[in-house]
């Protein structure tokens, strides 16, 4: 199996080509590991890009769902026709019945919606040398994974992210919610590429940018000039001249409805 820390590692595609023009590229990890911010780098660097959040909002938006939700929990979690998305996630929270039947609800609209937006991008007389769609619970959904080629997991310490969040929850609500998800090392052994986000914002561009070189690589395409000579370094210290990496990711339980929103 490749070394999925070494960015310029050909993705092992179980020897075929990738299935989609371009190749969809799935971004996952855990809340707090800077996932969301993986994927604007990922947008300069020439993807075209989709949060599966941004399309949970949609989702929640349309009336289908929202009468839906409000027969199944009424107030708080539908209040004045609007889905109120923290109270969801805790009424599904320690409800097992409750959260399957939210998932089998809401997953199925969310995958129709990665899968018209990346074929809309496929058919585009000029169409984008990749896709990457953020997907914070990619491997806990279990209904995603045969929509990408390769799967980008940026992750970090639970120590690290619990500091990261600490202004959006309290370190009891980021452990009750990590213990609902899947271990890091076990995302990690599915994933094709894994940036260790312990260290400055340019580690983490200088990482993508070797990513997407060795994904168009291996999909035959051009690689963007600027993007070949690239060396990204997975244990680089925060220097002087970095800012800290800024984490904007916690939105998984509107996702997914697997844990307390922040």
């Amino acid at each position: 199996m490749e070394d999925s820390s070494d960015p310029t590692t050909v993705p092992h595609t179980d020897g075929r080509a990738f299935t989609h023009i371009p190749p969809r590229l799935a971004v996952t990890g855990g809340i707090g590991s800077g996932k969301s911010t993986a994927l604007a780098f990922l947008a300069e660097l020439g993807a075209v890009t989709l949060s599966s959040d941004a399309i949970v909002h949609e989702v929640y938006a349309s009336a289908e769902i929202v009468g839906a939700l409000d027969g199944r929990f009424g107030p708080p979690v539908v209040l004045d026709g609007c889905v109120h998305r923290a109270a969801l996630s805790e009424a599904v929270f320690e409800d097992e019945e409750a959260l399957v039947w939210l998932e089998r609800l809401t997953h199925p609209l969310v995958r129709r919606r990665i899968e018209e937006w990346a074929r809309t991008h496929e058919a585009s007389p000029e169409p984008p040398e990749l896709a990457a769609v953020e997907v914070p619970l990619l491997f806990e959904s279990g209904q995603m994974l045969d929509l990408f080629d390769c799967v980008l997991l940026v992750t970090a310490p639970a120590d690290v992210r619990r500091r990261r969040l600490a202004v959006k929850m309290t370190p009891e609500d980021f452990d009750r919610r990590v213990a609902r998800q899947m271990s890091e090392a076990e995302k990690a052994e599915r994933s094709h590429f894994v940036f260790e986000n312990t260290g400055s914002r340019t580690a983490l561009r200088d990482y993508l940018a070797e990513v997407v070189a060795s994904i168009l690589a291996c999909a035959g395409g051009d690689v963007p000039e600027g993007l070949d000579g690239v060396v990204g370094s997975l244990a680089t210290e925060l220097s002087p001249d970095d800012d800290e990496l800024e984490v904007e990711d916690d939105h998984e339980a509107g996702a997914f409805g697997r844990g307390p929103a922040g």
